[in-house]
């Protein structure tokens, strides 16, 4: 005989694993029920009293979602929907009340969905919530606007989860406030009627769409934890991102603060607490570009926020090397998993085109790396394969020679003045002074890696 105590782990491991536990299940099963049986009643309450007021439109309306709601209602299954025709007048005002009171239950039920949806939400069921939120936009009458939050305020049915705006927005989007079509977006958005969100640790804007607004803002949120694992910093100012809709805003907003024009190669820049973004690049390459040039913004913020020191400049190719590590820099850098953006480390991308570049001999030495300023396609992947490089090597002596290293360097706040010859002096006599031993670890290393064929 067997003994099912002895299999139930099992058994709940295998449920846990394939889905919800039952015990959310049957707690989800029951709030649903509870917004199904209460609002059924009331739809079949206007039913009963349009088909006496002869509006057959209305009744079968009501009746519909009634049924929809609670097919073995009793008083749903014994409904009729036989209705008689030429309502007189008093009948037709009232047939005008109920319309109101069917609209304000349509509106009551899409608010519970909504609470539902938030509730589902915050225990990470994300198709779930998905789902309930769909449907109270399905249900909500009339002209659906919000405002920039994303707050639906015409019917006011409360804030919608943020996380879910990716999936429950792929038809429309929000413009100054309205719910449109994503076809019929103009194509040029004033800043003023453009899109905002602020997270806990991020402020993001834009006037090219709500929908990359959002995707930002959570790719940020989640670049977050890299920032601070990697810097050991954790910074409490808020940084603002603004994504600009066209090259030439974008190239204005520097212009306006008195920088130069940024190279047409730019396509983002962070000082200090604040970034500005070229949106015009894909949506992809725009969050890849957000989460680099925040990762610099972030690491100067932490760094003045620790020893009181500003506008330190650590030496390029570290700063870069860190960026493009956050960014996950190459193919495959970015990751969608139930709705929400997650940045996910593209490790073999960048490497691998580094070691074709190695192969090419297209390869400067550690003395030139230090010293390097202009950031080509080689400096971005060989700085990216640097940084990797101290965080895989099995040489653990070599790996806290180069922790000592970026610690001295970080304490002796370098200026923008000194960050180049000054940061490879520190470098070079914390690894010992010998960085041709450096490098020969190092591109023995790149040679070593083996690749997918598709990462070649």
């Amino acid at each position: 005989m067997v003994d099912w105590r002895r299999l139930l782990p099992a058994v709940l491991a295998v449920m846990l694993l394939s889905g919800l536990a039952p015990a959310e299940d049957e707690e989800i099963r029951q709030r649903r029920r509870k917004i199904e049986v209460r609002f059924a009643s009331e739809y079949i309450k206007v039913a009963k009293e349009a088909r006496r007021n002869r509006g057959e439109d209305l009744t079968r309306r009501a009746y519909v979602r009634a049924e929809d709601l609670d097919p073995g209602n009793d008083d749903v299954i014994d409904f009729s929907l036989e209705v008689k025709s030429n309502p007189s007048k008093p009948q037709r005002r009232k047939l005008e009340k109920l319309e109101r009171k069917f609209a304000e239950l349509m509106t009551a039920e899409a608010q519970a969905r909504l609470e539902l949806a938030r509730w589902l939400d915050d225990m990470v069921f994300v198709e779930e919530s998905v789902e309930e939120t769909a449907l109270a936009l399905r249900l909500a009458p009339g002209p659906v606007s919000f405002d920039e939050q994303g707050v639906l305020s015409e019917p006011k049915l409360g804030n919608l989860p943020t996380s879910l705006s990716i999936s429950v927005f792929d038809q429309y989007e929000v413009v100054a406030g309205k719910l449109v079509k994503v076809s019929d977006i103009p194509e040029v958005v004033p800043w003023s009627e453009g899109w905002k969100l602020t997270t806990e640790h991020f402020q993001i804007e834009t006037n090219v769409s709500g929908r990359l607004c959002r995707t930002v803002g959570r790719a940020l949120e989640a670049a977050r934890e890299i920032y601070a694992e990697e810097t050991g910093f954790d910074v409490t100012k808020r940084i603002s991102v603004y994504i600009l809709r066209t090259r030439k805003a974008y190239e204005g907003y520097w212009e306006k603060l008195g920088r130069e024009k940024p190279h047409p190669t730019n396509k983002g820049k962070c000082l200090g607490d604040h970034c500005a973004i070229d949106g015009t690049q894909s949506k992809e390459q725009v969050i890849s570009t957000a989460i680099h040039e925040v990762a610099h913004g972030y690491f100067n913020l932490g760094h003045e926020q620790a020893t009181g020191k500003e506008h330190v400049a650590m030496p390029t190719w570290y700063a870069e090397g860190l960026a493009t590590y956050c960014a996950g820099y190459g193919k495959g850098s970015l990751s969608f998993d139930r709705g929400v953006v997650l940045p996910r480390i593209a490790r073999d991308a960048p490497l691998a085109r580094f070691q074709t570049l190695v192969r090419l001999h297209e390869v400067r030495d550690i003395e030139e790396l230090m010293r390097w300023e202009r950031g080509d396609s080689l400096f971005y992947y060989q700085a990216c394969a640097f940084y990797w490089f101290f965080k895989e090597t099995p040489d653990e002596s070599l790996k806290a020679l180069y922790r000592g290293a970026v610690k001295a360097m970080v304490d002796a706040g370098l200026t923008a003045d000194d960050h180049v010859e000054r940061g490879a002096s520190i470098f070079r006599e914390r690894m010992g002074g010998d960085l041709a031993m450096v490098q020969e670890a190092f591109l023995a290393w790149v040679m070593s890696l083996e690749f997918e064929e598709d990462q070649q």
